[in-house]
């Protein structure tokens, strides 16, 4: 079997076409420098979490601040290893019910959270930090 540099021999040396060859790659990887530079910085992904409309109106409704909201309504760390399953998933419930209280609307529908419906994400994603990026403008 041929090794590296037994074809290395065969090819021939880095001469002058491949300098400039290069050179030219170089200079073209480095116009686009800006863009590469850019991916880093737009397209992060923020906090973010699953948008449930009846949550809003459940919300508005008790007057919760976003850290109650968070505490009521989104589930949980998930098993040891399973990676972000509070941005992933959402509770499947019916948010309109009136028998959900505003002390917490979750305590009357079961006595372990860990039971209740968990589904993907059906209505979009809320994004928790201001501004925009890559991902909140094409993953609304």
């Amino acid at each position: 079997m041929p090794t590296v540099d037994s074809v290395l021999e065969q090819v021939g040396e880095f001469g002058c076409f491949q300098k400039q060859t290069f050179l030219a790659l170089c200079l073209l990887s480095a116009s686009f420098a800006p863009i590469y530079v850019g991916i880093v910085f737009l397209g992060f992904t923020p906090e973010h979490r699953c948008l449930s409309p009846g949550v809003a109106a459940l919300s508005r409704r008790c007057g919760w601040s976003l850290a109650e909201e968070l505490n009521f309504t989104v589930p949980g760390p998930g098993p040891q290893g399973e990676a972000f399953p509070r941005q992933c998933r959402s509770y499947e419930l019916d948010w309109n019910q009136s028998a959900l209280g505003c002390a917490d609307p979750l305590a009357g529908l079961a006595a372990n959270r860990s039971r209740l419906p968990l589904g993907p994400c059906r209505h979009g994603w809320v994004y928790d930090t201001p501004g925009s990026s890559i991902v909140t403008e094409v993953w609304p």
